[in-house]
């Protein structure tokens, strides 16, 4: 299926302010499911200098530094590309029952097993799906991803960190990525390598189209697996990834500073079309 992006970020500050160093991550990610015919990304005023960089995790990164001051910064970019069809699961028998046995990839999992400090109800309610599951894993990530889909409510909160997974769980509601969160925390819970992903999924008609998140866990013999619990199904074709990461933080699309005293705004101008082949 392809794909067809236009997204337009600009800041906007009351006052003249000296931009610091901007992380952007809005570049689709290729890999045997999504390839990219065109790419291009602008910034006005231009920076002093643009970096293309390969995170940690795999993300194609552009790092932006500036030398003058502004009162707004436009970031622009169109994508166009195609993505193909989830291909069936086929795990490795050690990954067939909760917790997964990581073996020989353990220390290349680890960031991703790794769990905060969190109140108890999430791992009693992750630990309840397991249970009612009979620790089977591809049953377990499926009900939890209807779980979560079908008794949180789901909410825009268009700025912001993620809410910590047991004040989601606690309000019962949260945007794509407090329940993408919640995901996370849940399969690390059980034993599953799991991460945060940021990206896009077209909006219903006649609605505005935002940015999404949803979740991938890692399953020996499948390789990373995506979930979006407010859709409530496995993510497909019509799901374009630009980050992927352990920490949410790490897949924010656009994440800088600037020093001044100044009150700033933003739009965002984004439209994401599907074109059936």
């Amino acid at each position: 299926m392809r794909f067809r992006i236009r997204h337009v970020t600009t800041y906007r500050y009351d006052r003249p302010i000296t931009l610091g160093r901007h992380v952007i991550r809005l570049r689709p990610r290729e890999d045997g499911l999504l390839t990219l015919d065109s790419f291009a990304l602008s910034i006005h005023p231009p920076p002093a200098g643009l970096s293309p960089v390969l995170d940690l995790e795999g993300n194609a990164t552009y790092v932006a530094w500036f030398d003058s001051d502004v009162q707004e910064l436009r970031v622009s970019v169109r994508s166009e590309g195609r993505t193909l069809p989830r291909p069936s699961l086929l795990l490795e028998p050690d990954a067939v029952q909760l917790p997964v046995d990581y073996g020989m990839t353990q220390s290349g999992v680890f960031a991703y097993l790794r769990l905060d400090p969190m109140e108890r109800s999430v791992t009693d309610f992750a630990h309840n799906i397991a249970r009612e599951s009979e620790a089977d894993t591809l049953t377990f990530l499926n009900q939890l991803n209807q779980r979560l889909h079908e008794q949180l409510q789901t909410i825009q909160r268009l700025t912001g960190e993620p809410l910590a997974p047991e004040q989601t769980l606690r309000d019962g509601k949260g945007s794509c990525r407090d329940l993408a969160v919640l995901f996370v925390a849940c399969c690390r819970s059980q034993g599953i390598a799991a991460r945060f992903v940021s990206g896009y999924f077209p909006a219903h008609p006649g609605d505005k189209q935002h940015m999404h998140a949803w979740a991938e866990a890692y399953l020996p013999g499948a390789g990373w697996r995506a979930y979006d619990p407010t859709q409530g199904g496995e993510v497909g074709e019509r799901h374009v990834a630009v980050a992927a990461a352990a920490e949410s933080l790490m897949a924010t699309p656009i994440f800088g500073f600037y020093n001044g005293d100044a009150r700033s705004g933003m739009d965002i101008e984004l439209s994401v079309d599907i074109l059936e082949d």
